[in-house]
């Protein structure tokens, strides 16, 4: 289906999205003239140790940041008590940005009434643009010590092309990186293993996900016949398990060596199709 938008994340890391994701995209790929895999794990990008694309233009991406004009500010405090990310403090009288912890989004400078700050723009990260085969790819790439991903995300998306069917590696956990990544998908791929923190954490995914209102399902990854729970779990959510990847020590080797599920066995590549066809169905 062209257009077709699929995020594949999880909320604990190491489970296993970049692995899902490629090997997604590759098995598509095969099926389709073109297909798109975005990486939005702006802070860890690694899809393309998998894929091994070639990366033919990068973009740089800016955001506006909060500026303190001191010999304007009064130390009112109105901006302190605005900043939902505490990112600002009034020391001294004057008010002082913490620039690690704001999310530019613009509220200090509307609620000063002395007009003391102002927004800059600047650099935050990359976006960097190339192509396997078939494969458009994208991935986001934050600036050291730059702390707005979720600015980077959105442009990262901005640049990809929504005419195309798109996999998106959203990366782990449940912060707003990960729910910008997701929302406007068609369709997630929760990847969970089977282990009484996957549990918690599948149940602390799916919370965020009926949040969001995109459709999901679960692939259970690293599975030892112990996922009893995790099948009870999602019975009772109502949410369906498309998909079971064995807790084998091949499969671990591969993922060490960088290479995809579906680029060792036919198997692998018609299962990861029915993947898929599965979602799509259930769409």
């Amino acid at each position: 289906m062209a257009g077709f938008q699929i995020a594949v994340a999880s909320a604990k890391g190491g489970t296993g999205t970049t692995t899902i994701a490629v090997a997604l995209a590759l098995a598509v790929a095969r099926r389709f003239p073109e297909t798109q895999l975005l990486d939005c794990d702006v802070e860890v990008p690694d899809a393309g140790l998998f894929l091994g694309p070639t990366i033919e233009k990068s973009t740089p991406i800016t955001a506006e940041t909060p500026e303190i004009a001191t010999d304007r500010c009064t130390g009112c405090g109105e901006c302190q008590a605005a900043c939902q990310y505490n990112a600002i403090r009034v020391v001294a009288g004057k008010a002082e940005l913490q620039a690690e912890g704001c999310n530019s989004c613009g509220y200090c400078r509307l609620v000063c009434p002395v007009d003391a700050i102002v927004e800059r723009t600047g650099r935050i990260g990359i976006v960097e643009s190339g192509s396997r085969e078939n494969i458009v790819f994208h991935r986001g790439s934050l600036d050291m010590g730059r702390p707005l991903s979720a600015q980077l995300i959105r442009g990262l998306k901005a640049i990809a092309r929504a005419d195309i069917p798109t996999i998106l590696d959203c990366g782990s956990g449940t912060t707003s990186n990960v729910i910008r990544s997701i929302r406007g998908s068609d369709y997630c791929i929760i990847v969970a293993e089977p282990t009484p923190f996957g549990l918690h954490d599948l149940r602390l995914m799916t919370g965020v996900i009926g949040e969001i209102g995109v459709p999901a399902g679960i692939v259970i990854n690293k599975d030892d016949s112990s996922s009893s729970e995790m099948d009870e779990f999602a019975a009772g959510a109502g949410m369906p398990v498309l998909m079971r990847i064995p807790f084998k020590k091949e499969i671990a080797a591969l993922g060490a060596k960088g290479v995809a599920l579906t680029e060792t066995a036919d198997s692998w590549d018609q299962g990861f199709w029915d993947l898929y066809e599965q979602i799509v169905r259930a769409r």
